[in-house]
């Protein structure tokens, strides 16, 4: 051992805070004392000087009602030993004894989550704080809304209050450390009774979430449990997200998902100063980083929140560097742009982001041939680390340093943390850059309208309805229409999401490469949902109601037809799909017109749906009109038009390799639809036209992901659904498609099809540098041919989502009968929000395609028709083509007959 290395294991000791002893089998059960306990030592002061972190001979617990043990104790094996992580489980009844036995930590389980595990929140302070919690909840929303609220006032409350520190751990469940930090994190915090803690307590409000995805620590950890022993793979191989994955961090605009309104309510119910958000990355990045972040920042995160959140995350390095730990950065791939991943900097708190340096395989040392990591200095990666081996231990001990660091920062300083509050609550209710966004009433979908005012909403977004008709920058604005005012707290979360977002050109280097976003460029919600919204400079004037709810719009009930006539619903809106899930899952026919036609002095577009009169049907479709506020008509006759009548109880069959986001975030989508479909087995490819009328092929479905699928040696044979087809699977996919069978891709899932398939297609983006081509996730200009049964319902000009995707020219129109959908223009402008480099190579490309292969249907898009639930307008393509693809197409004079 060398001297370095001694004194890194003296460091680890000093770190670690529990020790070998014995377990509690129930939180209710007696605990067995511990047979070896070793005298817990704290962290270091993470600031060197102040509040500090070292016991002091005398220390001891706080007021307690009877022992509580420690994690080493409870649990049987230290946190952070090699090969063991805490199962959810075990941590909660210990975290509601902790709660029992301290009169500093309260537990709160905030809901169920997807599939009922206890989404819980621990709130640790002293006991004055907490005796005193609502006052000081109170304080913070004043300070938030500072409207009426004098400077003196604002002064008064910020010496009277105290600041919230919302820490979060485990939302991505294989980043393991964090969670198992965080047990000891509570423990302390609830027991330890030293100046540090006190005083931390004293000043502060701490929230902590012990794990944000409390599915994926079930799921995660109890596999790597359940693998011990075994020579099976340890990790979780599918989504710890039912239907998220790790895309469950990149739900914080579109709040689809309940831990993320779960999460949201937190931050609205308490405004924290600071949110951190703990993770991990890769083996090789620096054992933790932390901000200051890259370059850019959204101008719609307030310049206070910035600057606050570099002091915090300077903080944490000093506070590392202090206590001797190595190998840490800033500055680095993470940057303070897409608001998917940051809806708490709209809201006032300023992000930490923690990324913490993966083990091997979840839980085991990290061993390289030399120091792991970056070995070359710079100046924000000050000292590269020197040990060969990384632990999950070093992991729960450099996390909770600068968690600690973190937290005495905001102590130290309560003061202008809360009166900077107010100053960025203040800067929100006097702007001048605008007056309002105005979201005229009567759109042609009001899901969209619809699911915009619901996401602002939720987040704290304030949303007048106006009674009257009124005039506002040059436009007249229907009654109904909707008001969200710039002069107000959180207005800024409401401009990021309607406003066409205008990335900056970030090169690594003069002349170099783009310098990679973290996550995706754009996030305008008018052009993914299918809806406007005008931005109004100027002040105007009209009686509006403030929303507290958001409801469907009020549509007529329409009278029953005649005989000779039908329901009618437009397509225009991507909602209408939710009807048609019904109306299968009730046995009852339904139509489409493939052409236009009109009725009564009322016009319908192609892609009309057609429901022939009965009971049922007027039941069905009046609930659901008054459900979706989506209009029925009813037809005094049926046109004399040609069109398709939907095959009843559609069969749709979902590719899903594990751990496959895109066909996660279809799942949610189908569900929330109502939509009949199942994941396709392996053992369902001899019996693909038995058993499906539509597979849809999404985004990251490769010919791998099929033939070899998961290794039968690695996973028990619960997984066996996801195990490789081999080449006759592959074949047998063929043949569903050449025998009558519908295909949707879209993606990567294109590239796939036309692998299967032959399909003559051939990429125009150049293959080398991404200095020729670059769309990192923008919006992108497309022509649609509306009238094609693919784009039925949608405008002609609808924006479409690119994300690292491709875009194809037609090498032959003859080897299969082949129709384009979608293209980008010919020229002009392709760009509509985001980033894009070399918009010249789109130019004419084709994007979505229609091809009769054999006996079946096929449809490919190149981008991605269907990004986390995001592009809602867009994904009814998917809808069309795999409900079209099985309809019997019909006459004009059969479809006139509805079908007899």
């Amino acid at each position: 051992m060398t001297s370095d290395e001694g004194s890194r294991l003296s460091r680890r000791a000093l770190l670690r805070t529990t020790a070998a002893a014995g377990a509690a089998v129930a939180a209710t059960a007696a605990v067995r004392p511990a047979e070896a306990q070793a005298a817990p030592a704290a962290l270091p002061s993470a600031t060197g000087s102040g509040l500090p972190a070292t016991r002091s001979p005398d220390t001891g617990t706080g007021p307690l009602n009877g022992h509580v043990p420690s994690p080493a104790e409870y649990f049987g094996t230290p946190i952070g030993a090699d090969g063991f992580l805490a199962q959810w489980h075990r941590m909660v009844p210990y975290f509601r004894l902790l709660a029992d036995r301290s009169d500093r930590l309260r537990y709160e389980e905030i809901g169920k989550t997807t599939h009922g595990n206890p989404y819980i929140l621990l709130t640790i302070s002293s006991p004055k704080n907490l005796a005193d919690l609502d006052r000081l909840v109170g304080i913070n929303a004043r300070l938030s809304d500072p409207r009426g609220l004098s400077e003196a006032g604002a002064k008064k409350l910020a010496a009277e209050g105290k600041p919230f520190y919302y820490v979060q751990a485990g939302i991505h469940s294989t980043e393991v450390g964090n969670s198992q930090a965080a047990i000891e994190w509570a423990h302390r915090l609830a027991t330890e009774r030293s100046d540090y803690v006190e005083k931390i307590l004293d000043n502060l409000v701490i929230l902590l979430q012990p794990c944000q995805n409390p599915d994926g620590i079930v799921l995660v950890n109890d596999y790597f449990a359940a693998t011990a022993g075994t020579g099976y793979d340890r990790t979780y191989p599918d989504l710890y997200n039912k239907y998220t994955g790790h895309d469950d961090n990149r739900d914080w605009i579109m709040l689809t998902q309940v831990e993320s309104r779960y999460n949201v309510s937190v931050l609205n119910k308490y405004r924290p100063q600071v949110f951190q958000d703990s993770h991990g990355a890769g083996a090789g990045a620096p054992r933790l980083f932390t901000p200051p972040y890259l370059s850019p920042y959204d101008p719609n995160i307030d310049t206070i929140l910035v600057q606050e959140t570099d002091a915090v995350g300077l903080a944490m390095q000093r506070g590392m560097t202090a206590a001797g730990m190595k190998g840490n950065g800033w500055g680095s791939e993470y940057d303070y742009w897409s608001p998917s991943r940051q809806y708490c900097v709209y809201h006032g708190s300023a992000r930490i982001l923690t990324e913490a340096a993966a083990a091997a395989n979840l839980a085991y040392p990290q061993v390289g041939k030399g120091p792991l990591g970056q070995q070359t200095t710079d100046i924000n990666f000050i000292e590269p680390y020197d040990s060969d081996t990384w632990t999950l231990r070093d992991i729960v001990d450099r996390v909770s340093q600068a968690f600690y660091s973190g937290i005495e920062t905001v102590a130290h300083d309560t003061y202008n943390w809360l009166f900077d509050t107010y100053r960025v609550g203040r800067k929100a209710v006097t702007r001048t850059d605008a007056y309002a966004y105005v979201v005229p009433a009567g759109q042609r979908d009001p899901q969209a309208v619809r699911d915009a005012l619901e996401i602002l909403h939720l987040g704290a977004v304030e949303i007048h309805q106006a009674g009257a008709a009124f005039s506002a920058g040059g436009q007249k604005y229907p009654a109904g229409s909707y008001v969200i005012h710039f002069q107000q707290p959180y207005a800024g979360f409401a401009k990021t999401l309607l406003e066409v977002q205008e990335y900056p050109q970030l090169l690594q280097y003069p002349g170099g490469p783009p310098q990679r976003p973290y996550d995706t460029t754009a996030q305008t919600l008018p052009m993914l949902l299918g809806f406007r919204a005008d931005l109004v400079k100027e002040p105007f004037s009209v009686a509006t109601t403030e929303l507290g709810s958001i409801a469907a719009p009020a549509v007529a009930v329409p009278p029953a037809p005649p005989r000779t006539g039908a329901y009618a619903i437009g397509p225009e809106s991507y909602g209408v799909f939710r009807i048609v899930a019904a109306l299968q899952k009730h046995g009852l026919p339904t139509f489409r017109a493939a052409a236009a036609f009109s009725d009564g002095g009322r016009s319908f577009p192609a892609g009309t749906f057609l429901v022939p009169p009965s009971a049922a049907a007027q039941k069905l479709l009046r609930a659901q009109s008054k459900e979706t506020g989506i209009p029925v008509h009813a037809l005094t006759a049926v046109p004399r038009v040609p069109g398709a009548q939907l095959k009843q109880g559609t069969r749709i069959g979902l590719l899903k390799p594990p751990d496959n986001m895109p066909s996660g975030w279809l799942m949610w989508t189908f569900d929330q639809y109502g939509v009949e479909y199942a994941v396709v087995s392996a053992d369902d490819y001899p019996h693909l036209a038995d058993r499906y009328d539509t597979l849809i092929m999404p985004e990251g479905v490769s010919k791998g992901s099929i033939v070899d699928g998961l290794a039968p040696k690695s996973y028990p044979p619960d997984w066996a659904w996801a195990f490789g087809v081999g080449a006759t699977g592959w074949n047998q996919l063929r043949d569903f498609v050449t025998g009558g069978g519908t295909l949707v891709s879209y993606g990567s899932g294109t590239a796939t099809a036309q692998q299967l398939l032959d399909l003559p297609i051939a990429s125009v983006l150049p293959g080398g540098s991404s200095s020729d081509f670059y769309c990192p996730g923008s919006l992108l200009s497309q022509e649609f041919d509306t009238d094609n049964p693919v784009a039925w319902g949608l405008s002609a000009d609808n924006p479409v989502w690119f994300v690292s995707d491709d875009a194809y020219k037609l090498t032959s129109t003859t080897a299969h009968p082949v129709q384009v959908v979608a293209k980008y223009p010919d020229s002009g402008e392709q760009l509509r929000s985001g980033w894009l480099i070399g918009d010249e190579h789109l130019a004419g490309a084709v994007n979505g395609l229609s091809w009769t292969v054999g006996d079946g249907w096929v449809v490919t898009f190149g981008n991605e028709v269907g990004f986390r639930t995001w592009n809602r307008s867009e994904q009814r393509v998917l809808f069309n083509a795999a409900y079209h693809g099985p309809s019997a197409k019909l006459t004009a004079d059969r479809f006139g007959r509805l079908g007899k």
